[in-house]
């Protein structure tokens, strides 16, 4: 037995040598009619082709396809020998060996290893068949979920909960848009300006702004003398007319006038033989008089009303005389044709069953409904009968459908839980089945600029269908739609402003925008990065967000490789919900990533294809804040005061934690190898672990000591340190047993603070006292040197609530040093970031290997030796008060990365820092000649200052960091000592939560709050943002290669040494602006400002008067704000150039000449004719005297002579004179000798109004005048009566 499978052993090693060496030799000829089955790969029959270049193609095609699948066999029967042969798999020289003579013939030998360490996620250094298997298949599904999560979602925000005045169940959800005319176009339906109009059945009508923003609510009127109440079924909205049409179940229809804010019952339509179920209104865009009323009952019959001219005055006539007057029309009047420009048609039986909607679809000439029947499930017809109708049948029925006119397609959804796509010429099949839903679908609408089907279901479940591809992009669960218990009764969608509104009894709003602040133009992920980790392995950056989505990154161009989403989760009533990742880290290996949640949930990746390799959980269930991963073992702390420990590959039961020796929670880990761990909690407590045995080796903390201490109760006091235990002297700020709880302290203090003003009953005792001490204070301030002059916290000021606020005759209460350290050491001392300077010697007592940060923007250097301790500090921060976050440094630690909550990333030179290795002279100028030809803010800096290259070795303090000093436990005085800062620039608008340096091609990777991932060149130049690709990066990226490039919200808010340093040290705006003022002149730009002039002497006498003798120069008289005058402008001349940063502009559009209307042409022509009668008739145009209608008047009141025409005067002019008389003879004054007519406007006296409806008042003689005719209304002095009187037309 053992000679045979010995044998069988070398006839396999033969048999996988001689496959091996095949290489890329000649493929057997594959025969036709083959299928892949299990071990079997075989090919379907080549169909037939019409042309020869198709068969051709075709043919190319099934070669690359029998090839490939050829190559595959060969490569799965290389792993199947090695299986039987005992080994475990193939090793990487075999591995690349069976890869490049099958698959990967194109493939590099560092493309092959690449792949090899992907596939070998457990890292046992061979590679099965399984193993490749899987790492194929689940980077493809990877790679689709990451394609499907990358499609732009139609309703990315939350859902927008609506509070409204319903009580029963909302009919009908309308929009009431309108029309924008347009001339010598067709008219456009407005859908972002209107408003939006709500319906429930008990008769309540709310009226909503487009914000749905509720502006009326009005009561439909419902007869109350009825045992019991009507429901109201539907509503349709007339927006031609500013109507709506609403039916009920008294089967009859009333149409109500909304027009100025109205709510008026205007007409009652009855006579209809069954209750209206549904109602649709068309309006004929090109003629808005054309509009057509669809409806449909109870009983499948459906009734349709045509007007044609509806905005011709009333719908169905006049309703009376009565304002509030309603007119009662019957519906067989409608249809007898008893009503002018009213048509009624009347359909019976169309359906078997009520019609659920109906719609008009004018692209096709046809109207569309539905019931729920099976063989009448949607009818396409003509109410006209000029076409022919046809049915679509399916089970069950159809209860909702849509029409796209773009696609010319028909979507329906009915009880079988279906969506189909219809052609509507072709009713016996569909295009497309659409399934995921679970219940039936009663609502479907088509957004045809998206090319999207939105669906709801009886379950309130919202589907989103792409139809290019015909997949679910989105899905709302029916559990998270806040509409209580009762199924969706109605669905409104605005296609421009793309928002879908649901209603039952209450309504919610879904909108496109998610409504989030944005404040990085382009965005790597969808909420706040927790980190981004650079894999010298693979060459990629993989990225983790609080949306529990992990994303690998091509360095090179910035394109996203893989993403797998809701990494960490948890489930609650069937849904999945997604933790926030709060930590992550690479394996020792660097092929795998570990990540923590928020829930304390740890996992392990294999982050290539996204496969979950191990999980495991925090006991307890608290936030995981830091992991740390060493050679088979992963440590994971958080909020719990624990370290946990936890075998790599094996289950929780092994894990293991070390005693607890912090007494708050712990915010950071850090790891230096071989065997020292360190963690980092909130109240400033770094404790040194010993990995092997989870001892400690000791424990620091600058606000109680600058010395390691190995014993938590016995700390060594420091002489005017406030933080000594062994002080107990009572301060005034209340916080008397803080060290307990110091949240709920701060909490109380903050609520007394802010409980009301403080008492008026101060006594004399009290107020001199606060005098003592202050003064007190700055005769130690004057006095001590080491005391600051002025010390300020924000908590200082909260948490002084024991002490009354003095008075105005008093001056106000200075804090003391050991008040401000109290409030440091409890609420200001917190560690975020703990890093290990791995090339120092870590057992030297004068070189510092460690580096904390966190809290007030300080970085401390400490020696971890028994008699080292803090060795130096610094604050790194922007601005004072802010916290660094995180750190970096490179693999010789000459270098420090920083970056602050304020967005700023700095750069620190610690070659020399807190080392006893020191530089000599020379060494030293060279050191800073490099560093000044590599960074554009050095050079600035020294230019600016004026310093020398030796000034390179010191640096400077902030300007306000006298203002917030660092504990005296720390003693400041020795250990406060600054880096040179090399570099400082804005990379972000938000908080920086990872800095990653990329040594070996010295690169710079930026991850924040403000979503965005970014990447740098350590001297400033920004390449991109990844999410948006840049240009392909090879080998050490050089800066003069690449373009200048800044973040368009850093263009907003940089200063201007950040964009000195993104430019690269050049000045563009700058550089305008000078030669604007060299161009003009730098006296002539002197003159336009009051701050760049000198002061006359009388300036400076006035001032050297406000001096006062008791108060000495610190006396400053009380100057009132007032507005700044307006600055002159600052063009003067044509030749001088204005600099703008940005201008808006709009694009201009074409001015269209204005034609004059026909009537004033026919004026003109008038007055012509006019003119020149009067000439031939030798009368003389009169300046300054009446004409027109008012010389009429006058010349008939005072009988002139009227002049001589062949025609007589007719009766109905004798008819006007005799009313004007008598209207004289009533007292009515007829004084017009000061009043001008224009056409179209009305004259108005104390006792005439005058209305011209064409008249001209340029006409001077009778018969031009009396050939256009007036209308005259006179007011009456006694009673107030008006009589009109209308003059006629008298033609020649």
């Amino acid at each position: 037995m053992t000679s045979l499978r010995t044998d069988t052993m070398a006839k396999n090693q033969d048999k996988k040598k001689s496959l091996l060496a095949a290489g890329d030799s000649d493929l057997d000829t594959i025969a036709s009619g083959v299928k892949f089955s299990g071990s079997n790969i075989t090919f379907d029959r080549r169909p037939s082709f019409k042309s020869m270049k198709e068969r051709e193609c075709a043919k190319s095609v099934f070669e690359d396809k029998t090839e490939t699948a050829q190559r595959y066999s060969r490569l799965r029967e290389i792993f199947e020998m090695a299986d039987n042969d005992g080994l475990a798999g193939l090793s990487l020289d075999e591995f690349t060996i069976a890869i490049r003579n099958t698959v990967g013939h194109k493939l590099s030998d560092k493309d092959i290893e690449c792949m090899f360490k992907k596939v070998d996620a457990d890292c046992n250094g061979v590679v099965d068949w399984e193993e490749y298997l899987t790492y194929n298949m689940l980077e493809y599904q990877e790679k689709n979920a990451m394609y499907d999560m990358l499609k732009e979602k139609p309703f990315p925000g939350t859902m927008i909960e609506i509070k409204t005045r319903h009580r029963d169940m909302i009919v009908r959800v309308c929009l009431f848009p309108t029309i924008r005319k347009r001339p010598m176009m067709k008219n456009q339906i407005d859908f972002t300006n209107g408003k939006y109009v709500s319906l429930s059945k008990d008769g309540v009508l709310c009226f909503w702004s487009l914000g749905m923003k509720i502006s009326r609510t009005c009561m439909v009127d419902i007869p109350s003398d009825r045992a019991t109440q009507p429901w109201l079924t539907d509503m349709v909205v007339m927006y031609n007319i500013n109507t709506l049409a609403i039916a009920s179940t008294d089967r009859d229809l009333v149409i109500y006038d909304t027009s100025a804010n109205k709510f008026i019952k205007r007409y009652l339509i009855s006579g209809l033989d069954n209750c209206i179920t549904t109602m649709n209104y068309w309006v004929d865009l090109e003629d808005l008089n054309k509009a057509t009323l669809l409806m449909g009952d109870t009983s499948g019959n459906i009734y349709v009303i045509a007007f044609d001219s509806s905005l011709r005055g009333n719908l169905f006539g006049s309703a009376g005389k009565k304002q509030d007057s309603v007119k009662r029309v019957s519906f067989a009047e409608i249809v007898r044709g008893f009503h002018n420009g009213v048509h009624g048609y009347r359909m019976l039986n169309v359906h078997e069953d009520w019609v659920v909607q109906i719609d008009f679809l004018p692209e096709i000439g046809y109207f569309a409904s539905c019931c729920q029947g099976s063989q009448t499930s949607l009818y396409l017809g003509d109410y006209l009968k000029k076409k022919n109708s046809s049915y679509i049948r399916v089970s069950k029925g159809i209860l909702s459908f849509d029409y796209c006119p773009n696609r010319n397609i028909l979507v329906t959804g009915g009880m079988d839980y279906m969506i189909r796509v219809w052609n509507p010429y072709v009713t016996n099949k569909p295009i497309v089945v659409l399934q995921g839903h679970s219940k039936p679908v009663t609502h479907v609408v088509v957004n045809s600029k998206r090319g999207h089907i939105i669906s709801v279901d009886k379950g309130k479940s919202i589907r989103i269908f792409e139809l290019k591809d015909q997949s679910c992009i989105q899905v709302v669960s029916g559990r998270t739609v806040k509409l209580g218990f009762l199924p969706v009764s109605s669905l409104l969608f605005n296609p421009q402003t793309e928002t879908l509104i649901l209603a039952t009894n209450q309504m919610v709003l879904l909108n496109r925008d998610d409504g989030e602040e944005r404040f990085s133009d382009v965005l790597s992920h969808s909420k706040s990065v927790v980190g981004a980790l650079y894999s010298k392995t693979f060459n990629v950056v993989v990225s983790a967000c609080h949306d529990s989505v992990i994303s690998v990154w091509d360095i090179n161009s910035g394109e996203r490789i893989i993403q797998f989403a809701n990494a960490h989760k948890k489930t609650e009533k069937g849904v999945d919900i997604p933790m926030d990742i709060t930590a992550m880290s690479f394996d020792a290996s660097g092929r795998r990533l570990v990540t923590g949640a928020l829930d304390g949930s740890v996992k392990v990746w294999n982050f290539n294809n996204g496969a979950c390799l191990n999980e495991y959980n925090i006991p307890g269930g608290a936030e995981v804040t830091g992991i740390v991963c060493t050679q088979h073992r992963i440590y994971v702390t958080g909020w719990c005061k624990h370290v946990y420990i936890y075998i790599d590959g094996a289950g929780e039961e092994h894990a293991k934690n070390w005693k607890e020796l912090h007494k708050e929670d712990i915010l950071c880990i850090g790891y230096l190898s071989p065997n020292i761990i360190a963690t980092g909690s909130y109240d400033g407590d770094i404790v040194v672990w010993s990995r092997d045995t989870g001892q400690m080796y000791c424990r620091l903390n600058a606000s109680k000591s600058n010395k390691p201490v190995t014993d938590y109760t016995r700390l060594p006091e420091v002489k005017g340190a406030s933080g000594s235990p062994s002080e107990k002297s009572q301060t005034n700020i209340g916080m008397e047993g803080t060290d307990s709880d110091p949240s709920l302290q701060l909490h109380g203090a903050v609520k007394r603070a802010t409980k009301g003003r403080p008492s008026r009953a101060l006594g004399l005792l009290s107020k001199v006292r606060d005098r003592q001490e202050s003064e007190e204070v700055r005769k130690s301030i004057s006095s001590n040197k080491e005391v600051h002059e002025y010390i300020e916290h924000p908590l200082l000021s909260i948490l002084n609530s024991n002490k009354n606020t003095p008075s105005p005759g008093f001056l106000p209460r200075i804090f003391t040093r050991k008040e401000y350290d109290k409030v440091c050491k409890n609420y200001a001392s917190a560690v975020e970031k703990i890093l290990f300077l791995e090339a120092r010697d870590n057992l030297d007592v004068d070189t510092a290997s460690l580096l904390v940060s966190g809290a007030e923007g300080w970085v401390r250097a400490w020696s971890i030796h028994p008699q080292g301790g803090l060795l130096g500090q610094f604050n790194a921060a922007h601005k004072v008060g802010e916290n660094i976050q995180t750190m970096a440094t490179n693999s010789k630690n000459t270098l420090l990365f920083t970056a602050d909550t304020a967005g700023y990333l700095k750069i620190w030179d610690i070659r020399e820092y807190c080392t006893k290795e020191q530089l000599s002279r020379k060494k030293r100028e060279r050191h800073a000649t490099a560093l000044q030809k590599k960074f554009v803010y050095l050079r600035v800096e020294l230019l600016r200052k004026k310093s020398t290259k030796e000034s390179l070795s010191t640096g400077e303090l902030p300007e306000e960091i006298d203002k917030r000093p660092p504990p005296a436990a720390s003693m400041p005085k020795e250990t406060l000592k600054y880096p040179l800062l090399v570099n400082s620039f804005r990379a972000h608008t938000q908080v920086i939560n990872h800095v990653e340096y990329v040594e070996d091609r010295d690169l710079l990777i930026t991850a924040s709050s403000d979503c965005s991932i970014r990447l740098w060149t350590t001297c400033g130049r920004y390449i991109g943002t990844f999410g948006e690709p840049w240009d392909q990066l090879s080998g050490v990226v050089r800066p003069k290669t690449l373009r200048l490039l800044i973040p368009r919200e850093l263009r907003r808010l940089g200063s201007a040494k950040t964009l000195k340093v993104l430019n690269g040290g050049q000045t563009p705006m700058w550089q305008i602006a000078f030669k604007a003022i060299r161009s003009r002149g730098f006296d002539r730009i002197k003159n336009q400002f009051e701050h760049l002039q000198t002061k006359e002497d009388g300036d400076l006498a006035t001032e050297a008067k406000l001096e006062s003798n008791i108060l000495g120069k610190s006396y400053k008289r009380k100057v009132r704000h007032k507005i700044p005058p307006l600055l002159p402008k600052f063009i003067e001349t044509p030749l001088s150039i204005a600099v703008y940063h940005a201008l808006p502009f709009v694009d201009l559009e074409p001015i269209q000449t204005i034609r004059p209307p026909e009537i004033i042409n026919e004026i003109q022509c008038r007055r012509y004719v006019t003119r020149t009668r009067m000439k031939m008739h030798g009368l003389a145009r009169r300046r300054g005297t009446q004409g027109g209608i008012l010389g009429i008047f006058n010349k008939v009141l005072h009988k002139q002579n009227m002049p001589n025409y062949n025609n007589k005067t007719p009766v109905r002019m004798k008819r006007v004179v005799s009313k004007l008389q008598k209207g004289a003879q009533m007292g009515v004054k007829l004084d017009l000798s000061n009043h001008e007519v224009n056409r179209g406007s009305t004259v108005q006296s104390t006792d005439i109004d005058v209305k011209e409806e064409e008249s001209d008042d340029a006409l001077s003689d009778t018969e031009s005048v009396m050939s256009s005719g007036s209308h005259v209304s006179f007011a009456s002095d006694q009673n107030g009566s008006r009589h009109d009187l209308k003059l006629p037309r008298i033609n020649e």
